[in-house]
C-alpha cells in the first residue's frame, strides 16, 4: 500500500471510531439518565472530545475528494484556461490558511498542557491538539490535491 492509501485508511478509521464512540456514549447517557435515573458525569466530555476530532478528521476526507466548502460558480462556468489557474490558486490559499491554523493550534495546545478535564484523567491539550494535527493532515491532503489539479489541467490533458 502507498503512503496515501495508508493515511486515508487511518484517517477514515479514526473518524469512524470517533463517530462510533460518540454515538455509543450518548446512547448510554440517555439510558442512564432517563431509564435508570442515574446520569453519568463523564459522557459530555467524552462525546465533545470525539465530536471535535470527528469534525477535523471528516474535513480531511472531504478535502481529499475536493468537496470542501467553496463557491464553485466561477469554477463551474470557467474555461479550462481559467480553471488551470483558479483551482491551484484556491488550493494554495487554503494551504496558507492552514499554516496559520497549525501555528496557532500548536500555541493553544501548548497553553493547555497543564489544564486537565474535571472528570477525565488526561490533559485538555489532547482535545486542542486536534487543530494542529488536523491542520497538518489537511495540508498534506491539499498538497496531494494541488498536484492532482495541476496534472488535470495541464496542457494536453482532457478535463
Amino acid at each position: 500500500m502507498t503512503f496515501w492509501k495508508i493515511m486515508d485508511w487511518v484517517v477514515d478509521s479514526l473518524a469512524a471510531a470517533c463517530l462510533l464512540v460518540m454515538s455509543s456514549v450518548l446512547a448510554l447517557e440517555v439510558v442512564f439518565r432517563y431509564v435508570l435515573n442515574r446520569p453519568l458525569s463523564w459522557t459530555l466530555e467524552v462525546s465533545l472530545f470525539c465530536f471535535i476530532w470527528l469534525v477535523w478528521l471528516g474535513a480531511i476526507g472531504s478535502m481529499r475528494e475536493e468537496r470542501q466548502i467553496r463557491i464553485d460558480f466561477a469554477e463551474t462556468y470557467s474555461p479550462n484556461q481559467v480553471k488551470r489557474i483558479l483551482l491551484p490558486v484556491n488550493t494554495i490559499l487554503s494551504m496558507v490558511f492552514l499554516l496559520f491554523v497549525i501555528y496557532y493550534g500548536v500555541l493553544v495546545t501548548e497553553s493547555q498542557m497543564s489544564a486537565v478535564y474535571d472528570i477525565l484523567p488526561f490533559s485538555r491539550a489532547i482535545l486542542y491538539a486536534s487543530a494542529p494535527v488536523g491542520g497538518s493532515l489537511m495540508f498534506l491532503t491539499l498538497a496531494r490535491v494541488l498536484v492532482r489539479q495541476i496534472r488535470r489541467y495541464s496542457p494536453g490533458q482532457k478535463a
